[in-house]
């Protein structure tokens, strides 16, 4: 058993180092903090992980983990030279992808932040900066000591270790008017659904199963409004939703259709109600409206329209009358005369040209001139049949 186990050894050694090749080309690959960039220089750092992220997190930590946080890195920038020296505390946070960044930075992104050209996702603030790099988020909190032109390297740096993703659009479907800024959210788990629209603790709406939805506040009149917008892979499973959580949490739609009751559900403000609406693969909840009209006004706001085209090449074959198809068969009949004329022409002058210039030595020469016959008659073909043009020897 011993020999049969060393034989097999160096075959175990070798997969292992093969299925751990992913595994160090990802860790190699991680972005990570640059040591240096303008005048600053990064002083401290330490990795985070788990519960080291799940108390200066707080709250956000759950929602952070379900949009795919992989782990963070936290360290502070000094610039000892100039007349100023200053620090930045700044956190790096590292996401499966670019839409997992995304939801974490509409979640970490607070009300008195502003957008920003740092770069395609960006907001800040007089004390804190989130940036959102391709598949990491950037967190400075005190960048007032910072010029702009320090945070763009500090960006470019990060931006070559981390691949460009693309980050989700259904943001575009909000609409503009009475939209509370900063409030917009992207959800893309139970914990995020839990924080927009407490109905249950679990994944009601199916965030985990390929939808995605992106939530935002609103103010008509007197009303706060909560909107959310949810996506499906497909328009059945939109309706089977829809159909799901009218008789689940009794969700109505704004405008009643028969036999089908007011909504009664209460949504995430006390006392209100929760209506729903499905146009192709999106479905619409509203909660906060006082009653079906108010809803009904934010329901039309939102510019999502389905359509079915079809961009295949078609051709369709369209037959000519027969009187135009009988002339065009007469014409091509006469172009076939026409051709097979000047051609004759051509061949018989090109023919009598070479008889002229060399007489004899390309055509009608005397030696190999036979003529043959085809035996048509009874008579059996014999070789001295054969006629021959040649002058007697």
């Amino acid at each position: 058993m011993i020999v049969r186990q060393a034989k097999f050894l160096p075959f175990l050694l070798l997969m292992g180092a093969v299925f751990s090749l992913p595994c160090s080309a990802a860790e190699a690959q991680k972005p990570v903090l640059p040591q240096r960039f303008g005048a600053w220089r990064l002083e401290s750092s330490h990795e985070l992980s788990g519960a080291g992220l799940s108390g200066p997190l707080g709250d956000d930590f759950a929602i952070l983990v379900e949009s795919g946080l992989i782990g963070a890195q936290r360290g502070t920038y000094t610039r000892t030279g100039g007349a100023n020296p200053a620090s930045m505390e700044t956190t790096l946070y590292r996401f499966r992808d670019a839409s997992g960044v995304y939801a974490a930075y509409t979640f970490l992104r607070t009300a008195d932040m502003s957008s920003s050209d740092l770069t395609q996702k960006s907001a800040v603030s007089r004390e804190r900066i989130l940036a959102a790099i391709g598949g990491a988020l950037l967190d400075l909190s005190g960048p007032g000591a910072a010029s702009l032109a320090d945070l763009k390297t500090l960006v470019t740096l990060i931006q070559q270790q981390t691949p460009r993703g693309s980050y989700p659009t259904l943001w575009q479907y909000l609409p503009g008017e009475g939209f509370e800024r900063t409030s917009d959210r992207y959800l893309l788990g139970a914990a995020a659904l839990k924080r927009i629209f407490p109905l249950e603790q679990s994944d009601w709406l199916g965030l985990g199963q390929g939808a995605e939805a992106e939530s935002a506040r609103y103010h008509l009149g007197n009303q706060t409004l909560t909107l959310l917008l949810a996506v499906f892979p497909t328009p059945q499973i939109a309706r089977l939703k829809l159909q799901e959580l009218e008789t689940r949490f009794g969700m109505r739609p704004a405008t009643p259709r028969p036999g089908v009751p007011a909504a009664a559900t209460t949504g995430p403000q006390s006392g209100s109600a929760i209506y729903a609406e499905r146009r192709g693969l999106m479905l619409t909840l509203v909660a906060g409206a006082r009653d079906a009209r108010a809803a009904r006004a934010i329901f039309d706001r939102v510019d999502y329209q389905t359509a079915v085209t079809w961009n295949e090449p078609s051709w369709e074959a369209k037959e000519p009358p027969f009187l135009v198809m009988l002339v065009n068969v007469f014409i091509g009949a006469a172009l076939i005369v026409l051709y097979a004329f000047i051609a004759g022409l051509l061949f018989a002058g090109f023919r009598l040209l070479v008889k002229r210039m060399a007489p004899g030595r390309i055509f009608d020469r005397d030696e190999s001139v036979e003529v043959l016959q085809l035996g048509l008659a009874s008579k059996p073909i014999q070789a001295k049949d054969f006629l021959s043009l040649r002058p007697p020897e």
